[in-house]
């Protein structure tokens, strides 16, 4: 890996197997991001943009190709290391929030932390409510997920994805189920305390005005022979 490339992936190439036959996701990939860079990837549905950030979440491995995290070829390691690099490595935000829902926002943000083994002030935050106060959502860290709009529950799931001061953000429609004005106040947020942290952000958008917010964006199209 060259020196100042957070993220590697080389002949990627993920097949998926349907009643209809051997569908290709992902066909020979190759792929760079820079540490500390943002990054959109943008497609049509079934282009494999999810399929991607699972990869590169080590959610699954691929059917040929490589894929490099830092020092780590995550392709390379077992199951229960790639669960290991996820919980100290990375920071993830969904469409869907997951917020446990019997869990206060602070409680939900210090699960987090006690699942990565970070202790505050160590690797992480000073504590749950400092990175709450950073995405503005401090007075709200003793409700409950569902006493919250959605544009507060997703910062409050950002706050739990980055507690920990991941090297490595993965953010899947992160704004998706959100209004236009509560998207636009979470991804600046969201990207804000990614460039503090110095993290590299992978993610994927249907949205051009989200992928603006990004240092650089890519398409990603389906590959040939692919049907819906």
């Amino acid at each position: 890996m060259s020196a100042g490339v957070a993220i590697e992936a080389r002949n990627v190439t993920v097949d998926h197997h349907t009643t209809a036959g051997v569908v290709r996701a992902l066909d020979n990939l190759d792929l760079d991001v820079e540490a500390g860079e943002s990054l959109a990837i943008m497609g049509p549905s079934g282009c494999g943009k999810s399929t991607l950030l699972g990869l590169l979440a080590g959610l699954a491995v691929p059917d040929s190709g490589t894929v490099t995290i830092g020092s780590d070829t995550v392709t390379e390691l077992s199951e229960r290391d790639r669960v290991r690099f996820r919980r100290r490595n990375l920071g993830m935000v969904y469409q869907a929030d997951n917020l446990l829902p019997h869990l206060t926002v602070e409680e939900n943000v210090a699960l987090q932390l006690s699942i990565t083994g970070v202790k505050p002030g160590t690797g992480g935050w000073s504590s749950p409510t400092d990175v709450l106060s950073r995405l503005e959502i401090d007075d709200l860290a003793t409700r409950l997920p569902d006493k919250l709009s959605g544009g507060q529950r997703q910062r409050a799931a950002v706050a739990r994805a980055v507690v920990h001061r991941p090297a490595i953000m993965l953010a899947d429609e992160p704004t998706g189920s959100l209004d236009t004005s509560s998207a636009k106040a979470v991804i600046e947020l969201f990207l804000d305390v990614q460039r503090e942290m110095g993290a590299t952000l992978v993610m994927v958008t249907h949205d051009p005005a989200m992928a603006a917010h990004a240092d650089r964006s890519m398409r990603l199209e389906r590959p040939n022979g692919h049907t819906e």
